[in-house]
């Protein structure tokens, strides 16, 4: 039992040094099969194996350098030019388009309608225009020859439809045209104010009335108005009732205020009209400015020729001085419209031509009369209104021919230094 005893100790205490040497990292472990062989039998240990030596990480390798190209000769070296950018369209919208409406009557003259009834956006004002125009028309036709007739006379004369007129004051005898079968004039008074002239004034503001409202909305109806053909209408109506009410004035000797009234209001119509149908429904700003300019400056000029015969001892009246001021305008918008034929000068000048010469003739004129004696040199002397229309003449023939438009916006000539003035006129 003892030597058992023994035995165990012996293989115990080989184990523990084997183990101290194993812990200790002995550097190399034999590979070999150990036998421990105790006093005893023999005892079968097995093979010591070593631990797995660890895997080395693998070191990236450099990347080469992307290859350098190298750079051109300078005999051999181009310049690609880049393809030019589509053109840009001359007009940019700035609102965004709309969607077009569809279906018959739904457009008009290349325009969408602005309503089922209104078809563009002068169409209201092209009808409360011609309605209020032959409506209150037709009533001055009736109202101004009765308060003429009816009122005092200017001088004892016999007229051709028999009426005698009698001296300042009083009232002439009421002319037979307002007596007849059921009349109810009795006075002077009731010529104007009567039952009968109530009659008239009503009868007469309704028909007019219907046959502006009913021509201008067939009119618009069937062709589009803009705002700018609208407002030319209603200058272009003034200019023609000016015109047939002067002449008719003239031609009478101012002696029939029923003609004269009723061609005013017959003119008015016709120039309202002739706008519509020649001027179109979108006249441009250009030529509608340039027409009305010239109405304007016709009216200027012949009163200032009117002031020239009236100080030179002419035989002329101021009503028949005034009867040739209203002539001459419609004249003066014919000559510019047939102007526009040829000519088609920018809104810009045309303003600017008519501001120089207004300025230019205003001066002259007020300075020359001055000078000339602020007491005569208007009424006695023609050089003022001599000097002002040749003054507003040179002026505005000196601003239209040589003002440069291109100089304003040097950024829009072509080639610097090199782009020559070429006027429209």
């Amino acid at each position: 039992m003892l030597q058992g005893t023994m035995q165990r100790i012996i293989v115990l205490g080989l184990v523990l040094s084997a183990s101290l040497s194993v812990a200790q990292g002995t550097p190399e472990i034999p590979n070999e099969k150990v036998i421990i062989v105790p006093m005893g039998d023999p005892y079968d240990a097995g093979v010591a194996q070593p631990p797995p030596a660890p895997q080395p990480e693998p070191i990236p390798q450099p990347q080469p350098p992307p290859p350098q190209e190298t750079p051109p000769q300078p005999d051999t070296r181009t310049i690609e030019a880049l393809p030019p950018p589509p053109p840009l369209p001359e007009q940019l919208d700035p609102t965004p388009p709309q969607l077009v409406p569809s279906g018959p009557g739904a457009m008009i003259d290349g325009h969408p309608r602005e309503g089922a009834f209104l078809s563009g956006p002068g169409s209201l004002t092209f009808l409360m225009h011609h309605t209020l125009m032959t409506g209150f028309g037709v009533l001055a036709t009736q109202l101004i020859p009765r308060a003429i007739d009816a009122g005092p006379s200017r001088e004892a004369v016999l007229d051709r439809q028999g009426r005698i007129d009698i001296p300042a004051g009083g009232c002439p005898p009421i002319d037979p045209r307002y007596l007849g079968a059921g009349s109810k004039v009795v006075s002077c008074s009731d010529i104007v104010t009567g039952e009968d002239a109530r009659l008239a004034y009503l009868t007469g503001t309704l028909v007019g009335a219907g046959i502006g409202f009913t021509s201008a909305a067939i009119w618009q109806f069937n062709n589009w108005i803009s705002h700018r053909s609208a407002n030319f209408g209603i200058l272009s109506s003034l200019i023609g009732g000016m015109f047939l009410g002067g002449f008719t004035d003239l031609v009478t000797g101012h002696g029939d205020a029923y003609a004269t009234s009723w061609m005013t209001m017959i003119g008015s119509s016709a120039g309202a009209w002739l706008a519509a149908i020649v001027g179109g429904g979108d006249i441009a700003l250009n030529k509608a400015t340039l027409i009305v300019s010239g109405a304007a400056w016709a009216a200027i000029y012949t009163a200032l020729i009117v002031a020239i015969v009236a100080t030179t001892g002419g035989a002329i009246t101021p009503r028949s001085g005034l009867d040739a001021v209203m002539l001459m305008p419609a004249i003066g918008a014919g000559v510019m419209a047939l102007a526009t034929l040829k000519f088609n000068p920018s809104v810009g000048q045309i303003i600017r031509a008519n501001i120089f010469g207004a300025i230019v003739g205003g001066a002259v004129l007020a300075l020359s009369g001055l000078l000339l004696g602020p007491t005569t040199g208007f009424t006695q002397s023609p050089v003022p209104y001599i000097l002002a229309g040749v003054g507003a003449i040179g002026a505005k023939t000196l601003v239209s021919l040589l003002w440069a438009d291109a100089a304003e916006n040097p950024g829009t000539s072509e080639i610097a230094g090199k782009q020559t003035y070429r006027g429209v006129w």
